[in-house]
């Protein structure tokens, strides 16, 4: 009959039941171990997981890395309260719709699932890509958002969809957008018709109209 554990512990020193308990036991003791540590990760990982606010995708050949950073914690510093920066994320992705590499069919297969989740907030992309959604009856009137005072905006930087309302702002590179965009090209800011979050969006869009003033 096999004796009790702590049978055979209460006849060993310290040092004794400390080894024989590591000699039978050390897989469990390291599987629990890892299990401890698995779950601390997972409840901070919740705990501190940061909601993606705003989601631009701007279209281009070349956007540097850097200045994608400097123009994201731009809009991130002046756009959002510092709770708001706590828990959470802007994002700008770049696309290179020309590009014939498999990195690129990659990235265009994720845009096509995030636009149709809802989950592109704006587009800054150019004429040809804005004519196209356009004529697909896929872009959102700016004038249906509220909290928008007024689109106090150049006529010239408006541009109307097919039912005369305004669906996209052209930007330049003088724009808050400076250094993303180039100096002899011009892209238009718009958003799928589809987005959920338009209360975040017609906040930038007013920003936007701020700072162009």
């Amino acid at each position: 009959m096999k004796r009790p554990l702590r049978e055979i512990l209460s006849e060993m020193s310290t040092d004794e039941k400390i080894k024989y308990i590591w000699e039978y036991y050390k897989y469990y003791i390291i599987g629990f171990i890892v299990l401890v540590i698995f779950i601390v990760y997972t409840v901070y990982s919740i705990a501190n997981k940061k909601e993606d606010i705003l989601n631009f995708v701007l279209i281009t050949d070349y956007a540097s890395p850097e200045q994608v950073e400097l123009v994201k914690d731009k809009i991130k510093k002046n756009l959002l309260t510092k709770e708001e920066r706590e828990s959470s994320n802007i994002i700008l992705q770049t696309l290179r719709l020309k590009s014939d590499d498999m990195q690129a069919g990659m990235e265009m297969q994720k845009l096509a699932a995030q636009l149709s989740a809802g989950d592109i907030d704006f587009f800054i992309a150019d004429q040809d890509y804005f004519d196209q959604m356009n004529q697909e009856g896929q872009l959102l009137s700016f004038d249906e958002l509220e909290g928008i005072s007024e689109l106090t905006l150049p006529e010239d930087q408006l541009v109307y969809g097919d039912d005369h309302e305004v669906k996209g702002i052209k930007i330049t590179s003088e724009s808050i957008f400076q250094g993303l965009i180039q100096e002899d090209e011009e892209k238009i800011l718009f958003t799928p018709i589809n987005v959920k979050n338009k209360e975040m969006i017609a906040r930038f869009v007013q920003y936007f109209i701020e700072n162009e003033q």
